[in-house]
């Protein structure tokens, strides 16, 4: 069941999170499609028509239109000057007049101003303005381009939420993509002149140009905003289904508004894309690393079905006896699996509704069994059966064939002690091995890929590539079976030093649990075997979290660049923003970083700006990064002196102090390399993100337009408010697009399944992993000290105390336990090592992977070492109370 249940959390988080992360943009908007055409002669007819055949497909609730144009507008008393306004024309029975605060009815001949929009004090409610559009004659012969005037009342100024906001300014993808990571709005808006009016006002001044057959020189932008009747559509449980039935209707409305020259955007659509994509990585990702987790289920279930079928020989011989054939009984085993199989799927899947809110606090119970679609159950099931049955099927097939006389005999726990082939283990032991001297010496199979054609080279290379692959996934499977059955069931060398560690520090008490171990040695393999992979699986998925969270974070420094961020809509006025932002309490630095990109040998490359002594203090650098002498000292005051990324160097054959050219337009920039930055590239490293940091004075020769981007990088005292600060600087400067924070972005990526939802699973895979192994040792532990009870009782009867029965079990049990987690450990270890280097080579960024030992990872750790133990040891001191208990009950009723 504990296998079933983690298999199916598996499939309903994934589904639960798709579901979470859909409801959370559909929660926020109503807005499902939008299609638009540009500079197209809008008449009022033409508009309606595409509209109202769109309202008239089956399943599309609502329909909405906008039309977005620029005007100018003048007549300020202060000044001759115009301003440039974007005009967005609503229908006074739209839907997207719930998100305009400040009117309810957009009357004729009136403009409303946005209240964020820039020179909002010009604007006086009830004044009237005059506006002007440019207009040309799209048949004349020559150039006719002439502006035509209207005069508009300004009706008030009004605000608009996230949503309507985004759709007047063309930035609905940017709402949708603050939704889905989390974010409190798409962004800081940016300087804006934006006023709405209603649609009679906007044919106002459209029909007396179409009427001259003249059309507006700017772009003239319509847009149909379409919700879609989404009960209809959405199924929580079968997001592949509710976007083929969505796509219908997207296919419907793109083939209404092609004759009018729309083309819709279908963002549902979209986002049931991304989310099912996401969804599915999830299960097939986490599967995969659970693999080890269901083969430790399978193999239990033998050892656990081995021993029950053997404490049930006496019944399996009278059946026998008594006529039932082999088949006959082999058959009724397989229905008593499949019957506990069953019921066991059912309890784990409603049992793992309530486990998976444990990793994944943003789900709830009823989300879960909401969101629960046929084909998980149906999978669930299949796998909770299919798994019982081969778990059974040897143990059952090897019981039926028992001889009835033998199968009357008592359970002998001598028969566990025969040999058997040394050629797979060993097989398995060289294949697993493998593997890890490849992980251990940092050994990738692509780098010896053929250069030449020779098929019969490139046909065996293709089969070392496969065998290497397959091994990634199954590698510490073969070698523990194989070391485990070679050095514990074939050889004598482990139990020999065991023997001698026992000797020395117990006495001859050591001898009975040597002969023991030796006597049970099923037991004894399979209780390593179980314990070694857990532990090895443990280690690898604990450090696995551990490191993508570390890989997380420093990388988010280094594309945040220090501590917080601040961007800016221009670069003009940056120095004096940063100085204003150094100069804040909390704040230790700040310093501007000038983006702009050039052509070079590698292509177009992005370059960066610095004060190189400000920005050396303040930037995010890892260890080991900048390579040359006094690099940022010898950059300062010059325009000719960079440093260059390690991975661009080596593929040029760049080294400090040679030159590089750069070119931007017709003029070329000869650049002195000074230093080198970043790790040492992989092979098959292909250069990219920032190439050139380059000092300040370089701005001396860039334009406006030459600038990609600019932001300033802060560094924080320790002990800042960052939520304080953060607001602060969001509204010292109108320039300031956006503040990005470190520690909160942190937050808000560790709260959002869409980035962490597999991590999150991988956790609930440890916990079910210890679980499930404290579980099978105690299972084990108790079914063979319960064989077992007439040795123990003997053994009392000969004089050993309570305390030498005791040590006698340990010392056969604990040390094999020890070595199991020493064993799981080391390779786990190794292949935790070998899956960082794989990582780094084939993941292109700056930032390595590493391996940590936290407190979380420790903890982790000793609580698992801690349960193991437990699982370990409880049971042998329960079976040792109860033996000596029906021993002094046997004398009892022997005396009376």
């Amino acid at each position: 069941m504990l296998a079933t249940t983690l298999f199916s959390g598996i499939l309903q988080g994934a589904d639960a999170s798709a579901v979470s992360m859909l409801t959370r943009v559909i929660d926020a908007s109503d807005i499902d499609m939008v299609s638009g055409a540009e500079n197209r002669n809008l008449t009022k007819t033409a508009f309606r028509e595409v509209e109202n055949a769109i309202s008239g497909i089956e399943g599309v609730k609502s329909v909405d239109h906008i039309v977005r144009f620029e005007m100018e507008v003048s007549n300020f008393t202060d000044t001759n000057s115009t301003i440039p306004l974007t005009i967005v024309a609503i229908s006074n029975d739209s839907n997207l007049l719930k998100g305009v605060k400040g009117v309810e009815y957009l009357e004729k001949g009136k403009i409303y101003v946005e209240g964020g929009s820039g020179n909002i004090t010009r604007f006086k409610t009830g004044e009237i303005r005059i506006f002007r559009i440019s207009t040309y004659n799209p048949y004349g012969t020559l150039v006719d381009i002439r502006f035509d005037y209207y005069n508009l009342t300004v009706g008030g100024v009004v605000e608009l939420d996230d949503r309507v906001f985004s759709i007047a300014m063309g930035r609905y993808p940017l709402f949708v993509r603050s939704l889905l990571i989390g974010s409190e709005a798409s962004e800081k808006r940016p300087p804006h002149q934006l006023a709405i009016i209603g649609e009679e006002t906007l044919w106002e001044i459209l029909n007396p140009i179409y009427e001259k057959n003249r059309r507006t020189s700017k772009v003239l932008i319509p847009e149909i905003i379409i919700g879609l009747d989404r009960d209809k559509f959405l199924v929580p449980w079968d997001i592949a289904g509710s976007r083929n039935r969505i796509n219908v209707v997207y296919d419907k409305i793109n083939g209404i508004g092609a004759r009018q020259g729309f083309v819709p955007v279908n963002y549902l659509g979209d986002l049931l894309t991304l989310v099912q994509t996401n969804s599915q990585n999830m299960k097939i990702t986490t599967i995969i690393v659970a693999t080890p987790i269901f083969f430790v289920a399978w193999y239990l279930g033998i050892v656990i079905s081995d021993l029950s079928y053997n404490k049930r020989r006496r019944e399996i011989g009278l059946l026998l006896i008594r006529g039932v054939k082999d088949k006959q009984l082999f058959y009724i085993f397989l229905f008593e699996a499949f019957f506990v199989s069953l019921i066991a799927g059912v309890f784990g899947i409603f049992l793992e509704a309530f486990i998976v809110p444990l990793v994944m606090s943003e789900l709830n119970p009823l989300l879960i069994l909401s969101s629960l679609s046929p084909t998980t159950i149906t999978a669930s099931l299949l796998f909770s059966i299919i798994l019982s049955l081969l778990a059974i099927y040897k143990p059952a097939r090897d019981a039926t064939r028992l001889d009835a006389i033998d199968a009357l005999k008592e359970y002998r726990i001598e028969e566990e002690g025969g040999r058997v082939s040394w050629h797979e283990p060993a097989i398995a032991l060289a294949l697993g091995a493998y593997k890890l001297i490849m992980f251990l010496f940092e050994i990738n199979v692509d780098s010896f890929a053929p250069s030449s054609g020779n098929l019969i080279v490139y046909l065996l290379y293709s089969t070392w590539w496969g065998v290497d692959y397959l091994l990634t996934y199954i590698a510490p499977v073969l070698f523990f079976w194989g070391f485990i059955k070679l050095f514990l069931q074939h050889s004598t060398l482990i139990h020999r030093i065991f023997n001698r560690i026992f000797h020395f520090l117990f006495g001859e008490v050591s001898v009975l649990s040597i002969l023991s171990s030796q006597r049970s040695m099923k037991r004894v393999v399979a209780s390593t075997f179980m314990v070694a992979i857990i532990f090895g699986y443990n280690i690898l998925v604990i450090g696995s979290i551990d490191g993508a969270n570390d890989y997380i974070e420093r990388s988010l420094k280094f594309s945040l660049g220090a501590d917080a961020c601040v961007w800016l809509f221009s670069y003009k006025g940056s120095d004096e923003i940063s100085n204003k932002i150094a100069a804040l309490e909390g704040v230790e630095g700040a310093t501007v970083e000038v983006w702009f990109d050039a052509q070079s040998d590698l292509g177009m490359i992005e370059v960066r700006i610095i004060d190189p002594i400000n920005w050396s203090k303040i930037a995010y650098i890892e260890p080991g990064w900048i390579k040359g002498e006094k690099v940022f000292e010898n950059m300062n005051g010059t325009a000719e002196r960079i440093i260059l990324e390690n991975g661009a160097a080596k593929t040029l054959g760049f080294d400090i102090n040679d030159t590089i050219l750069i070119k931007m337009g017709v003029k070329t920039y000869s650049l002195n390399i000074i230093g080198i930055f970043g790790r040492e590239p992989p092979q098959n490293w292909v250069p990219s993100g920032p190439m050139i940091y380059v000092g300040k004075d370089f701005i001396k020769n860039l334009d406006e337009e030459d600038i990609r981007l600019t932001r300033i990088l802060i560094k924080f005292s320790q002990g800042a408010d960052e939520n304080r600060l953060k607001k602060f600087i969001e509204e010292l400067d109108p320039n300031i697009s956006s503040v990005d924070m470190v520690n909160q972005s942190l937050k808000r990526i560790n709260t959002n399944l869409l980035f962490t939802g597999a991590l999150r699973i991988q956790q609930l895979g440890v916990y079910f992993a210890v679980v499930l192994s404290s579980v099978g040792v105690t299972l084990i532990m108790s079914a063979i000290l319960q064989s077992r009870w007439k040795e123990i009782i003997l053994l009392s009867i000969r004089g050993f105390s309570s305390k030498q029965l005791a040590t006698i079990l340990l010392l056969e049990n604990v040390f094999i336990i020890i070595f199991a987690m020493f064993l799981g450990s080391a390779v786990g270890f190794v292949y935790l090592r070998g899956q960082n280097e794989i990582l780094n080579i084939s993941v292109q960024s700056l930032i390595e992977r590493r391996i940590l030992f936290s407190t979380w990872f420790q903890i982790n750790l000793a609580s698992i070492i801690g349960i193991v133990f437990a699982a370990t040891v409880i049971p042998i001191f329960i079976s040792v109370r109860k033996s000596l208990e029906r021993l002094n009950l046997n004398i009892i009723e022997s005396e009376l």
